[in-house]
């Protein structure tokens, strides 16, 4: 049996918006999975969920948590970091399914 590398949460944003073409899919990661390991979320294709991680286009880079996972306010500032930089409230997506990386 293959150890598990990480396990991604995959969410929908739809923007409130009716057509698909607008809607934001991104995955949550603890890079590592162990407890204090960074937070990554990147969005992510529809239907394939490969990363879409376009350094030179801050709506479509990857947000990692700044400090650690064990701090309190990691959730709170990278949910602040989505809202900011994809215009996407955390709050008002909702979560589609789940991916073991190997």
């Amino acid at each position: 049996m293959n150890p598990i590398k990480s396990w991604d949460l995959i969410y929908l944003n739809k923007l409130g918006s009716d057509l698909d073409n607008d809607w934001v899919y991104y995955r949550v990661r603890s890079d590592g999975g162990n407890f204090r390991d960074p937070i990554t979320i990147c969005r992510v294709e529809w239907h394939t969920f490969k990363d879409i991680d376009l350094i030179w286009d801050e709506k479509k880079a990857v947000i990692t948590s700044p400090g650690l996972t064990g701090l309190a306010s990691a959730y709170e500032e990278t949910c602040r970091l989505m809202k900011y930089r994809w215009g996407v409230d955390h709050d008002d997506s909702i979560i589609i399914g789940s991916l073991i990386v190997e």
